[in-house]
């Protein structure tokens, strides 16, 4: 009797497949998976608020960042005061380690392989009838704390939003290297599931780490978007020039300055002079905004007019 229960704890414990299961409950592989349900209550959406969503924090998708490990990335979330999985829309000073009810076998170091949390803005008007115009903004950087959490999954509050045209923000965060178009094209689908959008009117933009990030999600998803708007993307890890041809079908708004000393300023220029020659609907804004002009681009009225004027056939 002892032995037999010996021998199950010893089998149990060696298991590594319980130390190394990371806070998901259903795991992707292919496409087909796409549609798996998720067990998950949106909160109730209420006019001109943010809700932040965990839905797809149930999801784990494999082999979907393979420079977090080539770059051996910290799971920096474990060390900082904050969760970026917090059911709140902002974080606070007087951190309190939160309960999320995970198995004792969970790694929270692999939180990353699971899908975005993400914090949606809605409209002033808000009207559950309409179909309504969805911007998606990613924030730039890898690592982050829960300061720079807090304005970064706020990126909605910067965007000019013109009252006869109202539109959803929907701003993910990211906790790998590179922005996944896996899990972007499941936020997409998770939020047309919950709210009317209109699907000919969708828009994908981001700053820095977010700005490369608009290219590779784009030209992975070439059919998804009305409109880009990359500002100031980032070089690194990999070049993102080598995308210009497959984004080079939509209209572009790209920014960048040439003061920006943190991502390069000459990348753009030859992604923009590459792209041009196919596509007349791509616009190089160059000022001296340094890498930090997006808060002034976002609140400007004409750019934003110009996103939204576009529209999928």
């Amino acid at each position: 009797m002892y032995l037999i229960i010996f021998s199950m704890i010893i089998t149990i414990s060696s298991d590594n497949s319980y130390k190394e299961c990371p806070p998901c409950e259903i795991i992707i592989n292919s496409l087909k998976d796409y549609n798996l349900k998720i067990d998950y209550k949106w909160p109730p959406i209420e006019p001109n608020s943010s809700i932040k969503i965990n839905s797809l924090t149930k999801v784990l998708y494999e082999n979907d960042d393979e420079y977090w490990g080539k770059f051996r990335r910290r799971s920096w979330w474990l060390n900082h005061k904050s969760d970026p999985w917090t059911e709140k829309a902002s974080w606070i000073r007087d951190y309190i380690k939160p309960n999320h009810n995970f198995k004792t076998f969970v790694n929270d170091n692999l939180r990353w392989k699971c899908g975005y949390s993400y914090v949606l803005k809605i409209p002033k008007n808000y009207n559950e009838d309409k179909n309504y115009p969805l911007v998606i903004s990613l924030h730039g950087s890898v690592t982050n704390n829960s300061y720079t959490l807090d304005t970064r999954a706020n990126y909605g509050r910067n965007f000019f939003v013109p009252e006869d045209d109202e539109f959803l923000i929907a701003t993910p965060i990211k906790l790998g290297t590179d922005w996944s178009s896996r899990k972007i094209f499941d936020m997409i689908t998770d939020i047309s599931s919950n709210l009317k959008i209109d699907d000919k009117r969708i828009y994908l933009t981001g700053r820095s780490m977010g700005g490369r990030g608009t290219i590779i999600v784009a030209s992975e998803l070439p059919n998804t978007f009305a409109a880009i708007m990359p500002f100031s993307p980032h070089h690194t890890p990999y070049s993102y020039q080598s995308l210009g041809k497959k984004v080079s079908h939509l209209p572009i708004y790209l920014h960048h300055s040439r003061n920006d000393y943190v991502s390069s300023f000459n990348e753009a220029e030859s992604t923009f002079n590459e792209i041009k020659k196919i596509n007349k609907n791509i616009i190089f804004d160059i000022r001296n905004y340094g890498h930090s002009g997006w808060r002034k681009l976002y609140g400007d009225e004409k750019i934003i007019r110009w996103l939204l004027s576009w529209k999928k056939s």
